[in-house]
């Protein structure tokens, strides 16, 4: 397994506070934290020291610091605190170096999750209806997890779990006999309209919504006529999904339903029914466990003999462990579902499933405001084509001002639209809820996408106007301040990967992407204010080339970052 360069430098450290201390370094690693950057890199706290040494722990600082000496690092005592330094030679070299020996990989480790399988069930749009907005956080959020997981070395199967099945798609049918259009029968639009229409008239009329729940049991019962038409409306929907996941750049390794356990549900509630058990309420089927006082109980068939969510997860669990033997299975679904996925899976810990723990909901919060121009969103589609819309007046204003150079504005418009949506959820901390603003999400400055983009654009550009990539360079001459300070936020992409793996938090690493693009930023204005401190330096070829190395790195580690994000890292802007 590989070591970033700043695991390297903490182990090592602590391994030179253990030896003094005469501790295992196991003991002292977890107490290595991040200094304040203005006393170091590293810190090491004494104060649990003080009772057994008995004395002052700036006393202790003082004699570990005296006594320790670490290869690339300078360790000094401040006040309580022993902190270490990392010295420009050789981490700078080092960093920068194994970053462009990696490029588009760097942040990855093929060796941390080798021979595990990791399963994600994410964004499942139910058929029939478009990938509507409140898709948008499940189909980013489990993309970008994938990605993870893939950049260190996991196998990973990810699932669109399609809502194929139940008493909704009865109202799909028995609308489009009533008020379909036969020529439109394979146009996704109109099956959305007869679905938006079928709803409302169910709520109006009883006997419409039980002709829709009796739809539903033919489908159950493998009626031939309900499952052609079934067929043709799920074939439809999947033709319209596709062409939006392609727009977005995100594949599945398995498109599927809940209509693939139909058939298998019985054997399912004959499993249950043998351990824990099972029992009859009001003429309902549900698991026999022990319940909290309010909890509503796990309902596995209905009264009519229809099943439900919690049958069909039941079904999909056993099927998933039994197809890949996973490591995890993560569901990456709204809040709103915490109670079900606990229920689901407290049930197979309860029948005796050991691998019951491996299953894991991925729960995150709401968007709120968000709304397109023709009000209210209703399809993801539109709001990729309204944040396209948005950025392209940019883009040709820009063009016509002399600022930008391209030959395709719309496409360039599309990547920047599209970056402006990921970036908009992903920054925000999973559990979290936000509000959506368009002004916000598609500004070139601040905490957004295109700003990253165009981070990763400009340092692109700094390249070519330099005559290209260095192949050699000389990282002693890169000492400047901003320098050392842009070399020690590129360090962190590695860790940041894994931590924002371990804890399904893509926004560990879009906070970091925006630390990154501030301290070029920082490094790129300086020159402006000093000249000696400009990139493309004049009259110092060797110091020019360091520059260019870094600026190198910079551009490698945005655009990793940016892909593990599932962002376009145009080139220009």
């Amino acid at each position: 397994m590989s070591t970033s360069v700043y695991s390297r430098y903490r182990a090592a450290f602590a391994q030179a506070l253990a030896g003094a201390l005469g501790v295992p370094a196991a003991d002292i690693e977890p107490q290595v934290k991040p200094a304040d950057p203005a006393h170091g890199d590293l810190s090491f706290a004494t104060f649990p020291l003080a009772k057994a040494q008995k004395k002052a722990p700036p006393a202790i600082a003082a004699q570990l610091a005296q006594a320790l000496q670490v290869p690339g690092l300078e360790v000094k005592a401040v006040g309580p605190y022993v902190n270490a330094r990392f010295l420009p030679l050789p981490f700078t070299q080092e960093v920068i170096d194994g970053v462009r020996l990696a490029g588009l990989a760097y942040g990855s480790d093929a060796e941390d999750g080798k021979g595990k399988t990791v399963v994600i069930d994410y964004s499942s749009p139910n058929i029939a209806k478009p990938i509507g907005f409140h898709h948008i956080r499940t189909t980013f959020l489990g993309h970008c997890i994938a990605n993870l997981y893939r950049a260190l070395g996991w196998r990973v199967e990810g699932i669109n779990y399609l809502g194929d099945w139940g008493k909704q798609f009865g109202l799909v049918a028995v609308g489009f006999q009533e008020f379909g259009k036969e020529e439109l029968r394979e146009d996704m639009a109109h099956l959305v309209q007869v679905y938006v229409q079928a709803n409302k008239r169910a709520g109006e009329d009883p006997a419409f919504d039980e002709k829709a729940r009796e739809f539903f049991r033919r489908m159950e019962a493998g009626d031939t006529e309900a499952m052609k038409l079934w067929n043709q409306f799920r074939e439809t929907s999947l033709k319209g999904f596709k062409r939006v996941y392609a727009r977005m750049g995100i594949d599945f390794e398995h498109i599927e339903g809940e209509s693939r356990y139909q058939g298998k549900m019985d054997a399912v509630i004959d499993q249950i029914a043998k351990k824990p058990g099972v029992k009859e309420s009001q003429g309902a089927i549900i698991v026999d466990m022990p319940y909290a006082d309010g909890e509503p109980p796990v309902l596995l068939k209905k009264n009519d003999g229809s099943t439900l969510y919690a049958t069909r997860d039941l079904a999909a669990a056993e099927d998933r462990h039994a197809r890949f033997n996973f490591d995890k299975s993560l569901y990456v679904v709204a809040q709103d579902q915490a109670l079900h996925f606990r229920q689901v899976f407290r049930t197979l810990k309860e029948m005796g499933q050991p691998w019951a723990d491996k299953c894991v909901h991925v729960p995150f919060g709401r968007i709120h405001g968000m709304s397109t121009r023709k009000g209210q969103v209703v399809e993801l589609d539109q709001v990729l084509d309204e944040a396209k819309e948005r950025v392209l007046q940019r883009v040709k204003e820009n063009v016509a001002q002399g600022n930008l150079e391209t030959t395709d504005a719309e496409a360039l418009s599309e990547q920047i639209g599209l970056g402006a949506i990921v970036f908009g959820d992903l920054k925000h901390n999973r559990a979290s809820d936000y509000t959506f603003d368009w002004d916000e999400v598609t500004s070139l400055e601040g905490h957004t996408g295109p700003y990253l983009q165009y981070a990763h654009a400009r340092s692109a550009n700094v390249l070519r106007k330099g005559g290209g990539v260095p192949t050699a360079y000389d990282p002693a001459l890169l000492t400047l301040p901003e320098e050392q300070a842009l070399v020690r936020e590129l360090m962190r992409l590695p860790d940041t990967v894994k931590a924002a793996a371990e804890q399904y938090e893509p926004s560990l690493v879009a906070r970091l992407l925006l630390d990154v693009a501030a301290a070029y930023s920082r490094y790129y204005t300086a020159g402006n204010k000093d000249r000696d401190k400009r990139i493309l330096v004049e009259g110092n070829d060797a110091v020019r080339a360091a520059r260019l190395a870094l600026t190198d790195a910079t551009r490698i580690t945005l655009a990793a970052g940016l892909t593990l994000l599932g962002i376009p890292t145009p080139e220009n802007m």
